[in-house]
């Protein structure tokens, strides 16, 4: 049972990527006087992405009941982490939402490598700038940081080249999404929807912007 047994997706992820969301989070500018309503985030965004507290012993692979066990503990443990965050956030902003989802096919599939992860954040107030690196763009030893508007959500893209195994150096070519760190923001109806993700690209990162405006009615 990969879900259960994985360091990658084991009890600390969620505190890694709700961490993750706060960091981000506290460059957003401050919540206006009268905010919107935040909406509650759904459990999964579609068949892929499952949020940390809501995945099943099924949907994990589980076998036993030591190994559900494992699973319980992990979505109790991701719950606690997205009310902590939740909590930190309201403070800044008066008002938040915020959730962590995992890819579950992939986190079932293997566990010797990392599957992909979103965490979103939604607070009132204006979008503000995406820059978690800063506005410099640089391209340094096959490591590139780009600011993109993808889709109306403006987007700051972290990459490495793909290295050539046999010679040890950059190829120069753009990688597939697990080599991404991206994040993605779009500001709809005086609410800031914020997505930060490993292991997607930015087109689908973009996308699950627009999904989650979807789900939460502001499409």
């Amino acid at each position: 049972m990969p879900i259960a047994r994985s360091t990658v997706v084991g009890a600390t992820t969620g505190v890694l990527l709700l961490a993750g969301a706060v960091g981000f989070g506290v460059g957003l500018p401050k919540v206006v006087d009268d905010p919107a309503a935040v909406p509650t985030l759904p459990t999964k965004l579609d068949n892929r992405f499952v949020a940390l507290q809501a995945i099943t012993p099924e949907q994990a692979g589980a076998t036993s009941p030591d190994q559900a066990a494992q699973i319980k503990t992990f979505t109790d443990r991701a719950a606690k982490s997205e009310a902590e965050t939740r909590k930190i956030l309201v403070k800044q902003y008066d008002a938040a939402a915020v959730r962590a989802y995992i890819d579950v096919p992939a986190a079932s599939a293997s566990s010797q490598s990392i599957p992909a992860q979103i965490a979103v954040t939604v607070i009132p107030g204006d979008a503000g700038l995406v820059n978690p690196s800063g506005p410099f763009v640089v391209d340094e030893s096959g490591s590139h940081y780009t600011l993109e508007v993808i889709h109306g959500s403006h987007c700051a893209v972290a990459w490495n080249e793909p290295v050539d195994q046999t010679a040890g150096t950059p190829t120069g070519q753009k990688p597939t999404g697990a080599d991404y760190r991206v994040q993605c923001r779009k500001e709809v109806d005086g609410l800031t929807y914020d997505l930060y993700t490993n292991g997607l690209t930015p087109n689908e990162v973009a996308s699950y912007v627009d999904k989650v405006l979807e789900l939460t009615g502001k499409a």
